[in-house]
């Protein structure tokens, strides 16, 4: 892995002096300190890793002007426990000006920690997680041999000169301090208050009230008006606007502030119900047509949660019907259903919001481009290790989730609630101890909440949480890629050419962080890198000579595309390329590129007038070596048949959809059953071997005769365990190739024991046509 500073210091003399060791000197404090990234998460009683002596610890951040920027200190105390812990933070100066970040602009938390006693799945430990971040105010005591987070948050404020910025934070108790270095790189380019990214994170008002002592009123409101803000703030909007919506005047009289004001992306709007709990359209009407009126529709959506929300295709009818009166009464406004685009409900609905773990690149884009507008969630599921919000899950899942998005062009990012302080028990929501009990709705720990209520803190409003601070990392990172977007298409504008690839520009950094939306390495190091280098590239985008490099290309192979000004000379390495097209404003240059797995380096020189610019480009390949099938079960004959077992799903030979050989093999779901599968078990059976290891991926053939099929491929190990997070999608009469990365499945490859796949439970019979299983091995067999 290719590691970059996140700056260059302006003097090597300066270097030496912001990351000289830590002060320590003989009388030797009882503790000791780790600085880990602001992207993971340290549990209470995890050990250090090798190398983290107090010596080498110094806490280095890099932001824009109008950004938060975080970093996070670890304590560890002796065998004594610390009782008055001090913990404080210099302002932060420029080292060449006299520009400062405030100490007022700083803020330090003591990261709570929640005991998980269930682990949400099998990857992550029960333990002592930290989540709530606390306001440090005071002394801070930690018990002997565990850990205490401090989490440090600065705001960047607009206008702010760019910079290196150098500080220190300072630890004491008995003996001398520990002083850490602390470096902020300012970069030249600064946020708007604007994101790019629609969002609706829901703030349940009967659970914030609850938990506040059941506050009513105008005081509720006020108390509700906060946790909008803290919300807006780390640039997640919550749905609905803090304001009554029972008395239309009133409701657009408050809303209009919120509405204009750049920082709410978007607005969730009422449906009214009448006495007998049923629409009432006309009211809705009003609704819309005052707030047209009055030119504040723009932002609204609505999401009729209450009424179709995740339907399942014998719902969808209604969804049919209300999409249509949405249609009639408010045809201007977006109208979102939660499930992701289908064939059956198109061109009913135009506006989808997909689990993530069912969200279909191709299907979803092409929804897009005629004119729908995709978003996506997470509810409880998915799980690790898709990324998710929960607690016992990687931090940097929760941060990666908004590239991801960027990368594949979803417009928006719903959440259920950030605010569940009860808990549900499978009927109704209970009381919950919030500081205690992480399980606040059954199945994921953390999932309902990012929010804690300070209540019990003599805070009147919310707690943020170490996962919230990710998510606002994630949505500042996105606002980073649309602002390199749009210095790549004004540079393109500037070099005449039209439609430029931008996505092939920025395909560089997403493949260094991630192959798809369930396989990425957790190495928070490594975004930092790549988000350094995207800042980097924005602040010098137009500097001269102009150039815009893309990649595209799969396997062994790279194309590398360069548009340069006319007359420029561009090298790769050492060779020189030619251009491959000249014209009046700009010469266009390709290359192809032979890469390996892991990063390549490709080191390009632009010179044009005697002034040079020289651009390197890391190509990260993740697993593309050319592969070679091998064919286990054919369906070709009554004796493949025999290697197959079910009891629910009926199985024959057919010659229709056949993609290999002379027969393909038919199944039929049976209609009113309970989890219908068929199964492909036992080494020299079902499997030709238990030990998988040797390949890289299963691939079948199938074909669907009816509508949109969904199914799972569930992969079992000998020992029982199992990895069932495979969900695949057929749409009507269409044929797809199933493709799993074996890399993907979380079992052990030397011990499997075979494949199921699987359907949930259907009104009717359901046919598929299967074909051609076979496993992917590299040419060389390895």
């Amino acid at each position: 892995m290719l590691r970059k500073p996140l700056s260059v210091l302006s003097s090597a003399v300066l270097l030496a002096a912001l990351l000289a060791p830590v002060t320590k000197a003989d009388t030797s404090p009882d503790f000791s300190v780790w600085v880990p990234t602001n992207s993971e998460k340290v549990l209470r009683d995890q050990a250090f890793p090798a190398g983290a002596e107090a010596g080498s610890q110094h806490l280095e951040m890099g932001a824009a002007r109008n950004e938060y920027e975080s970093g996070q200190v670890i304590v560890k105390a002796g065998d004594t426990p610390l009782r008055k812990l001090q913990v404080s933070v210099s302002e932060l100066k420029q080292t060449n000006g006299s520009a400062k970040i405030r100490s007022e602009d700083i803020q330090l938390f003591r990261e709570h920690y929640i005991q998980v006693t269930k682990p949400t799945t099998g990857a992550f430990p029960a333990g002592w997680y930290p989540d709530a971040l606390i306001p440090l105010d005071g002394f801070l005591d930690v018990p002997a041999n565990q850990n205490q987070g401090i989490w440090i948050k600065v705001k960047v404020p607009k206008g702010q000169e760019p910079g290196d910025y150098t500080g220190t934070v300072t630890l004491h108790e008995t003996g001398n301090p520990i002083v850490i270095p602390v470096r902020l790189t300012v970069w030249d380019f600064e946020l708007t208050d604007e994101s790019h990214s629609e969002t609706a994170f829901t703030l349940w008002g009967d659970q914030i009230s609850y938990a506040h002592n059941g506050v009513q009123g105008e005081e509720f409101w006020k108390l509700l008006d906060k946790y909008y803000w803290a919300s807006v703030d780390s640039r997640i909007v919550p749905s609905y606007l803090p304001v009554p919506t029972g008395d239309i005047d009133q409701f657009i009289q408050l809303a209009e502030p919120y509405i204009l004001n750049p920082k709410v992306t978007s607005y969730r709007l009422p449906l009214y119900l009448d006495a007998q709990s049923q629409p009432d359209w006309a009211k809705t009407k009003l609704l819309v047509d005052r707030l047209r009126e009055k030119g504040l529709l723009a932002k609204a959506f609505f999401y009729l949660g209450g009424q179709i929300d995740e339907p399942a295709p014998a719902v969808f009818p209604k969804v049919r019907d209300y999409a249509q009166k949405m249609k009639e009464i408010a045809p201007d406004v977006r109208h979102f259903v939660t499930t992701q685009p289908t064939d059956e409900l198109v061109p009913d609905v135009n506006n989808w919001i997909a689990l993530i773990n069912k969200y279909d690149k191709d299907y979803a884009q092409e929804r897009q481009a005629a004119g729908d507008h995709v978003w996506w969630y997470t509810s409880v599921n998915p799980k690790h290790p898709f990324p998710s919000y929960h607690i016992d899950d990687e931090l940097l899942s929760a941060r990666l989730l908004s590239w991801m998005q960027k990368d594949y062009g979803v417009e928006g990012n719903l959440f259920w609630s950030t605010t569940i302080f009860k808990k549900y028990d499978g009927k109704q929501y209970v009381p919950r101890d919030v500081w205690t009990d992480p399980l606040a709705f059954p199945g994921a720990n953390g999932d309902g909440y990012l929010f804690y209520p300070g209540t019990q803190l003599g805070i009147d409003g919310p707690v943020g949480t170490i996962r919230l601070e990710a998510i606002r990392e994630g949505m500042e990172d996105y606002e980073y890629l649309w602002q390199l977007e749009q210095h790549i298409k004004e540079t393109a504008a500037r070099l005449g050419v039209k439609d430029y690839p931008v996505h092939d520009s920025l395909q560089f950094y997403y493949d260094r962080l991630y192959k798809n939306i369930r396989s990425f390495a957790d190495d928070p190091a490594n975004l930092l890198d790549v988000r350094a280098d995207v800042a980097e590239e924005i602040t010098s985008t137009d500097k001269g000579p102009l150039a815009l490099v893309g990649v595209t290309g799969t396997g062994g192979t790279r194309q590398l595309t360069i548009h340069t000004e006319p007359g420029a000379e561009v090298r790769l390495g050492d060779r020189v390329l030619a251009p491959s097209e000249k014209g009046a404003s700009y010469d266009k240059f390709t290359a192809e590129v032979a890469v390996h797995n892991g990063p390549n380096e490709a080191v390009l020189t632009i010179t044009r007038d005697g002034v040079s610019r020289t651009l390197t480009k890391i190509i990260q390949v993740n697993g593309e070596e050319p592969t070679v099938p091998v064919v286990f079960q054919n369906a070709e004959t009554p004796a493949d048949l025999q290697k197959l077992t079910s009891s629910t799903v009926n199985l024959s030979l057919s010659d229709e959809y056949v993609t290999n050989g002379q027969h393909s093999l038919k199944a039929e779901f049976r209609g009113g059953v309970k989890f219908p599968n068929f199964r492909l078990m036992d080494a020299g059976k079902g499997i030709p071997t238990g030990d998988w290891s040797p390949y890289k991926a299963l691939e079948f053939d199938v074909h669907n005769v009816g509508e949109t099929a969904n199914f799972y491929v569930k992969f079992h190990q000998t020992n029982g365990k199992t990895d069932d997070t495979f969900i695949q999608f057929v749409r009507p009469d269409r044929s797809k190739t199933v493709h799993i990365d074996l890399s993907d499945i979380a079992l052990d490859l030397t011990q499997m024991k075979g494949i199921e796949i699987w359907m949930w439970q259907q009104p009717a019979a359901k046919v598929l046509y299967f074909d051609n299983f076979r496993f992917l091995t590299t040419a060389s067999g390895t």
